[in-house]
């Protein structure tokens, strides 16, 4: 399993409203758009699951997170936020890059000791968070370090827990199967 680049990756893009995810395209539509648990939809398309932490530290967010954040009702000016990466790799492969905002307080409470353990797991796993909407964006692979000229798509939302909002955003890698639609159960067809 190779990824390019180092923590922390970022992801300072421009994003646009859900209604601009391809039309020409259900497939990776229904990708981008699905509320579920992206975990447990990669667990489902492969032989073997991994999570890689690539990170996770304070560090300086990008002016579109603090931008997202400074618009929720409970944001804090003076709050201080962990950045975490992860790659979800299928069958050796990374095909997610996870970006996630995490408010200090939420890391050690809620969230506390997830090391290796997929941040959705416990979110999926707690109705008290509530998803907003989906923002998407559209990346060369260059960005992320890749040699590829390949296009890739990313999604974002905020998980809001009381008076915490975090943001979850995942980009689809060239190897993911959301480009592909022969995958089925993880083999292809």
């Amino acid at each position: 399993m190779s990824f390019p680049s180092s923590f922390p990756v970022g992801l300072n893009v421009e994003w646009m409203q859900a209604d601009s995810a391809p039309r020409n395209n259900p497939y990776l539509k229904n990708w981008l758009l699905d509320t579920g648990s992206l975990t447990k939809r990669v667990q489902s398309l492969c032989h073997q699951f991994s999570l890689n932490v690539l990170g996770q530290a304070e560090t300086a967010l990008h002016a579109n997170e603090q931008s997202l954040l400074s618009n929720q009702k409970s944001h804090l000016p003076s709050q201080a936020f962990q950045v975490r990466e992860v790659l979800l790799c299928g069958n050796a492969l990374p095909w997610v890059f996870a970006r996630s905002v995490i408010p200090k307080r939420l890391v050690e409470a809620e969230l506390a000791n997830l090391g290796s353990e997929p941040l959705g797991k416990r979110l999926f796993n707690d109705a008290r968070f509530i998803r907003s909407e989906f923002q998407l964006c559209q990346l060369p692979a260059t960005a992320l370090g890749f040699e590829r000229t390949q296009q890739l798509w990313g999604r974002r939302s905020l998980f809001t827990l009381g008076e915490d909002s975090m943001i979850v955003a995942e980009v689809f890698l060239p190897d993911a199967p959301v480009y592909y639609s022969r995958y089925d159960n993880g083999t292809e067809s």
